[in-house]
C-alpha cells in the first residue's frame, strides 16, 4: 500500500510545517478526499491514542465506515464486498464457537473460496502490509467495514445466535443454569409450609427440638447481621487515579438492555455520551426486543455518533435481561464489557476508574462493581428508605466483601469485566431473573476475584409501593434461584471458592431471606409472648425460644441501622431520622416482597415483572447539574471574564 507525504502540524497546531510525514496505510487512500489537516490531525490523534488513524476519523464524523473501507481497498488493490446479498459464509459447521471465533477474527471464507476481511485501524494496517508483501492474494480478498461484516453474520446465522444466547450456558454446564429448577418445585412448596409453621410449632409445642430448629435458624440470622457489623468495621482500600495514558486504555463496549423504555432515550444517550472515554475506543451496543417498536425508534432518532449501534435480541427462550446481554456480547468488541441500565447516569469518570482498577488487580480480577446510589430518594417514603439500604449494601457491605475477595452478589448494572472472563464462564443464565447475583458466584467459582470502586451510578428508584413489590420480588427470585443452583452442589462450592467464601454466600443471600421470609412470623411470635405476660412457671423451651428470638431481633436491627447510618454519612444522604422510624414498616414490605418471590418461583420461575423508568418527580443529581451548567452558560458569555476556564483538551 503506497503512503502519501503531508505536511504535519506542529505541537502548537498553529499550521506551521513541523515535518512530513507519511500518511499511516489505514487512511492513505483518503488522501485528496479530506482536507490535509484533517487527515494529519487523525493521524496524531490515533498515535497519541494507540488506535487507527480511520478510527479517528471515523469518530471525529469526517468519513463514514464505507469511504474509509472503499479507500483502503482501493490503496490496497482489492475489492469492497458491501455483503448485501453475499451468500452465508462457507463454514464447515454452524457451531456457536465458529460463528463467534469469525465474528472476533473479522474474516470469513466466501463459497467461492474469496476471503472476505472487515478490518480497522492498526489491524487493517498490518493486513495492508501482508498484501503489500504478497500482492498475488490481492485477487482472492474482499474488504468490507465491520458494521456491514456483523449485520451479515446476524442475518445469515440468526437461529445459531439466538440459540446460543438463550440456551448457551445451559447447554454447556446444565448444572449451573436456573433452567434445571424444575425438579426443585415440590421442595420449594414444602420449605414454604415449614417456615409458615415452624413460628407456629415454636409457640404451641415448645420442646428441645424446636429449640434446635431455633438455634440453627438463629444462627443464619446472627451470622448475617455479624456480617453487616463487620462490615461497619472495615475501612475500604482507596481507589486508584483514573487512567489517563491513551495507549494503555482498552477497546470498551458496553451494553445497554432495554425494554419498554422510549421515555427515558433521550437522558440515557445524554449520560452515555457524557462518558469521558475515548470514542474510537468506546463500543456501545442498545439491544431491544424484536415487538419493542417505540424504544427503537426512539434510538434511532436520538443516535447522532459512530460507535453506537442497536441490537435485536432473538425471540427464542425466556424474555429476560440476562439473554438480551447474551445476544449482545457476541458482538462485543471490547476488552472490557461494562453493563448499565436505562435509567441510569454513570460518573463520566466511571470507565477510565475502571481501567485502573483492573491494571491494578492483574489478570485474576475479571469484574469491577462501581457503587449503585438512588437519585429520586425525595419522590416518596419508599424512596428514601431504598436509597438508605442501596446506601448500606454498596458503600458499607460490598466493599467488605470484595476487600477480602469473598464471592459478592453483583449489583444489576455499573459492572465491568474481562470479556475474556465473562465468555470462559458463560456469559449470564437467562433462566435467572437476578443474573448479576448468580454471575458473581460464578465468577468466584471459576476463580476470579470482583472489586467495588468509589465510582457512583445514579438510578432511580420505583416510588410507588406497587412498583416497589413487583422489583423486589423479582430479585428475591433470583436470590432464591441462585442458592438453588449453587447450593446443589455444597462440596464442590467449597472447594471452589473455599469455605469463608461458602459461608459469606450463604449468609448473605440465604440469612437475608430467611429475614425477610420469617420477620413477620418471628415478630408476631414475640408479640404475642409479651401480651401474656411473664409466667413464673414458664417451660424452660418456651423461655428459651422466646430468649432467641429476642436476641435474634435485637442484633438484627442493630446491625441493619448501624449499616444505614454508616452508608447514610458515606454518601452523604440527609434525613437518618426520618429513615430509622419506618424501617420495621419497610422490613413487612420485604417479608411481603419474598414471599411472593417464593410463591412465583414455584409457579412462574422465569417470569420477568418490568420495572417502569422515567417517573421520577426529583433528582439532587439534576439540580446540582443544571446548577453547574447555569455558572457555565454566564462563566462563557463574558459575565465574568476571570473565572472562564480553559478548555481541556480531550484524550
Amino acid at each position: 500500500m503506497k503512503r502519501t507525504g503531508l505536511e504535519r502540524l506542529d505541537s502548537a497546531g498553529n499550521g506551521g510545517v513541523a515535518a512530513m510525514l507519511p500518511l499511516p496505510a489505514e487512511i492513505a487512500g483518503m488522501a485528496g478526499a479530506l482536507d490535509p489537516r484533517s487527515l494529519a490531525h487523525a493521524a496524531l490523534r490515533a498515535e497519541r491514542l494507540g488506535v487507527g488513524a480511520d478510527e479517528a476519523l471515523l469518530a471525529a464524523g469526517l468519513a463514514t465506515p464505507d469511504q474509509l473501507a472503499r479507500a483502503a481497498a482501493r490503496q490496497a488493490g482489492v475489492d469492497f464486498l458491501p455483503l448485501d446479498e453475499t451468500p452465508a459464509p462457507a463454514t464447515a459447521r454452524k457451531r456457536p464457537a465458529d460463528i463467534l471465533g469469525m465474528l472476533r477474527s473479522g474474516m470469513c471464507r466466501l463459497p467461492g473460496g474469496h476471503l472476505v476481511i472487515a478490518a480497522r485501524g492498526i489491524r487493517l494496517r498490518a493486513v495492508a502490509a501482508k498484501l503489500a508483501e504478497r500482492p498475488e492474494l490481492a485477487g482472492t480478498v474482499h474488504f468490507t467495514t465491520p458494521e456491514r461484516f456483523a449485520g451479515h453474520v446476524r442475518k445469515r446465522f440468526a437461529a445459531e445466535l439466538a440459540g446460543h444466547a438463550a440456551f448457551g450456558l445451559w447447554q454447556s454446564w446444565p448444572a449451573l443454569s436456573a433452567r434445571t429448577l424444575g425438579a426443585s418445585r415440590h421442595l420449594l412448596v414444602g420449605l414454604a409450609l415449614l417456615l409458615v409453621l415452624l413460628p407456629v410449632a415454636m409457640r404451641v409445642l415448645p420442646s428441645p427440638s424446636m429449640v434446635v430448629v431455633a438455634l440453627v435458624l438463629a444462627a443464619l440470622l446472627l451470622g448475617w447481621s455479624a456480617l453487616r457489623i463487620a462490615a461497619c468495621t472495615y475501612v475500604p482500600r482507596p481507589d486508584p487515579p483514573p487512567l489517563r495514558d491513551g495507549p494503555a486504555l482498552p477497546r470498551y463496549s458496553l451494553l445497554v438492555p432495554l425494554y419498554r423504555e422510549a421515555r427515558i432515550v433521550p437522558q440515557l444517550i445524554e449520560a452515555l455520551e457524557a462518558l469521558d472515554y475515548p470514542p474510537e475506543k468506546l463500543q456501545v451496543l442498545l439491544v431491544v426486543e424484536p415487538d419493542d417498536r417505540e424504544t427503537t425508534a426512539a434510538l434511532a432518532a436520538r443516535i447522532r455518533r459512530p460507535g453506537f449501534d442497536i441490537v435485536v435480541a432473538p425471540a427464542l427462550g425466556p424474555r429476560t435481561k440476562p439473554k438480551a446481554l447474551n445476544a449482545a456480547l457476541a458482538f462485543a468488541t471490547g476488552d472490557i464489557v461494562g453493563i448499565y441500565d436505562a435509567e441510569d447516569i454513570p460518573d463520566p469518570q466511571q470507565l477510565r476508574r475502571a481501567c485502573s482498577a483492573f491494571r491494578r488487580g492483574g489478570p485474576e480480577l475479571a469484574c469491577v462493581q462501581a457503587r449503585l446510589a438512588i437519585d429520586n430518594l425525595a419522590d416518596s417514603w419508599i424512596t428514601r428508605q431504598f436509597a438508605a439500604e442501596y446506601a448500606a449494601h454498596f458503600d458499607v457491605v460490598l466493599p467488605m466483601l470484595s476487600g477480602f475477595d469473598l464471592p459478592l452478589p453483583l449489583g444489576g448494572t455499573s459492572n465491568h469485566f474481562r470479556r475474556a472472563a465473562l465468555e470462559r464462564i458463560g456469559g449470564w443464565d437467562p433462566y435467572n431473573v437476578t443474573e448479576d447475583a448468580d454471575l458473581g458466584v460464578r465468577l468466584a467459582r471459576h476463580g476470579f476475584r470482583t472489586v467495588v470502586i468509589a465510582s457512583t451510578t445514579d438510578e432511580e428508584a420505583p416510588r410507588s409501593a406497587r412498583a416497589w413489590l413487583c422489583q423486589r420480588s423479582r430479585w428475591y427470585k433470583g436470590w432464591m434461584q441462585t442458592l438453588l443452583v449453587h447450593g446443589r452442589q455444597p462440596l464442590q462450592l467449597v472447594r471452589q471458592t473455599g469455605l469463608t467464601g461458602a459461608l459469606a454466600l450463604a449468609l448473605m443471600l440465604g440469612g437475608n431471606l430467611a429475614a425477610a421470609l420469617m420477620h413477620p412470623f418471628f415478630a408476631a411470635t414475640l408479640v404475642l409472648g409479651w401480651l401474656d405476660g411473664v409466667e413464673a412457671a414458664r417451660a424452660p423451651a418456651a423461655a428459651m425460644l422466646e430468649g432467641i428470638g429476642v436476641s435474634v431481633f435485637a442484633v438484627g436491627y442493630g446491625a441493619t441501622l448501624a449499616c444505614t447510618a454508616l452508608g447514610m454519612r458515606r454518601r452523604r444522604m440527609p434525613g437518618l431520622w426520618r429513615v430509622i422510624p419506618l424501617v420495621p414498616l419497610y422490613w413487612l414490605l420485604l417479608s411481603c416482597a419474598a414471599w411472593r418471590a417464593l410463591f412465583q418461583l414455584i409457579v412462574a420461575p422465569q417470569r420477568w415483572e418490568k420495572t417502569e423508568h422515567g417517573l421520577a418527580r426529583t433528582s439532587r443529581r439534576t439540580r446540582s447539574r443544571y446548577g453547574r451548567l447555569a455558572v457555565r452558560r454566564l462563566t462563557n458569555s463574558g459575565a465574568d471574564p476571570r473565572r472562564r476556564s480553559r478548555a481541556r483538551a480531550s484524550d
